[in-house]
This record gives C-alpha cells, structure tokens and sequence, in this order.
C-alpha cells in the first residue's frame, strides 16, 4: 500500500497545556460565497460549488470576518469561524480611502496588494480541532477549536519555517490552485483556497508591520518544509520594534527643547530680578526708619 510519510501529522506530544473552545461555523458567509452571484470583477479569490471546498478538517487554520460597522453581525456572542479563501473580493473605495488602511495599502505596494486588501476583511482566529462539515453539522454546537498550546499542523505556505520562528496566518500568494495543493494537507480537495502558514519575518516584508503582527499565530518548534508537518506552540505575542526618526524631525524636536529651556531660564530671570527689587526696596524702608 502506497504510503506518503511527509503527509503524516505525527504529534510528539498529546496537544498539552492546549487552550480550546467551542466556536461556530460561519454559516452567513459559506452561504453568500456558494450560492450568491459569482462576482466577475474586482474577485480576490474565485468562488466555489464544491461542498469540499468549504469544509474544515482538523488542524486548518480558520479565519473570522472582520465586517464593516454598519454590516449586521450575528446575535449570539460567539465566534463564527471558516477555513477557505475562496470569495474574498477587493475593498470598497470607502474602505481603501479610510486613513489606516490607505496607510497598509501604501506600504504594501501594487506587488503586494492583493495579499493586503485579503488580510483587511480578515482576523485570525485559531486552529480547528475537529472537523466540521457545514452541509450536515449546521445546527450542531459547532465545533473545537484551540488558539494556545503545543500543536502539530501543516506548512502549507510558500517558505520553510525554522525553530524559534514566529509564525503568522495567511492567505494563499496566488490564486493557482494547482501551486496551493502542493503544500496542503491530505485529505484536502485540490480546489480548495485554504489559509496557509507565513513566517512572519516574509508576511512584514510583503504587507508591512501593522497588518503581520494582526496575524501572528505562534513560535514554531521544529524545522518545515513546504508540505511537510510543523510543531507550534499557538500563542499570541508582541513583537517590539524600532524605527529610524529623520534628522529633520530631530533638529526640529532639539530647537523645540531648546527654546523651552530658553523660556524657562528666562521666566527664572525675572523672577530672580523681581525678588531682589523687591528686597533692595525692604532695605531702603527699614533704613529710613
């Protein structure tokens, strides 16, 4: 029997110290990218039919919707969560002119801006650990899924990840799905825009810092190549860094403090010149008298 090792997700340790909870499958969403009308222009992604397509197999990597404030959001204060790209389209123009994001979308460049308008709609929201299959658990609970402790899930991005990396959530780079099935786990339909794994060294370069560090999933374990299995420990995590201030700013920022320091010896100037006045005048009345 024909036996494909590197598709194996053998896990070292029993899912220890692991954080889990019951979520919900996106149902509003599956519904409006399967059955709404395909959009021809200004599509990400491409839509799908297939039911395959939308289910979640163990160890996927589910992502939420991040809508608009005055879209209607679900009234059960829970998390609805789905595990496919698939028809994801260009922000509004509304949404491209706010301050923020025209900020992301600058920094990314027109390389990159496809990946940064995707990841704008999007928040990261953990890693399943039970399947889900939407056409026929629609009124079940939900089901698990974990964002803290040790895991074991696929590289199915486009780098490899080395020990002690920080790893990040991400759409596919390319809308090929034949590029995308090379790195993606068994059992997942060669059709499917699955959500893939960047280390976030490559996601802060390709969309810049703000918009990676929304993303960040955890610290990798152990060396992954593409399509082989990764050990991670889910974490959410700041990442500090440094920026270089332009000399003009600096030279301006100085003659600012300086000026304040000019100010204030000034002020303790008058003050000083005030209290001797006021003293020379208490030595003339007392020798009067």
């Amino acid at each position: 029997m024909f036996s494909n090792k590197k598709r194996r997700r053998i896990k070292p340790f029993a899912r220890p110290t692991s954080f889990d909870f019951n979520a919900v499958y996106d149902l509003r969403h599956y519904q409006k990218v399967k059955y709404g009308p395909p959009k021809t222009t200004g599509s990400l992604f491409p839509g799908s039919t297939s039911i395959e397509d939308f289910q979640i197999m163990e160890g996927e990597i589910l992502m939420q919707k991040d809508e608009e404030s005055n879209i209607r959001r679900y009234g059960d204060h829970q998390m609805h969560c789905f595990g496919f790209a698939s028809g994801l389209n260009e922000l509004s123009d509304v949404r491209k002119a706010k301050a923020d994001n025209a900020k992301i979308l600058a920094v990314s460049g027109d390389t990159w801006n496809k990946k940064a308008q995707a990841l704008l709609q999007l928040k990261y929201a953990g890693v399943a650990v039970t399947n889900f299959k939407p056409e026929t658990d629609i009124y079940e609970q939900g089901f698990v899924v974990t964002v803290a402790g040790l895991n074991t899930i696929f590289n199915n991005g486009e780098h490899s990840i080395y020990p002690g990396d920080i790893i990040c959530a991400d759409v596919p780079l390319k809308d090929d799905r034949k590029l995308n099935r090379a790195g993606a786990q068994g059992g997942i339909p060669g059709t499917k825009y699955q959500f893939t794994v960047t280390p976030f060294a490559e996601l802060r370069k390709q969309v810049g810092l703000e918009l990676a560090s929304r993303f960040i999933m955890g610290t990798a374990m152990s060396y992954s190549k593409k399509g082989s299995p990764l050990d991670v420990v889910l974490h959410r995590c700041n990442v500090i860094t440094t920026t270089e201030t332009k000399k003009k700013e600096v030279a301006q920022g100085e003659q600012d403090a300086e000026s304040r320091f000019t100010s204030t010896e000034s002020r303790r100037g008058s003050s000083s010149s005030s209290s001797s006045s006021s003293s020379s005048s208490a030595t003339k009345k007392r020798g009067k008298k």
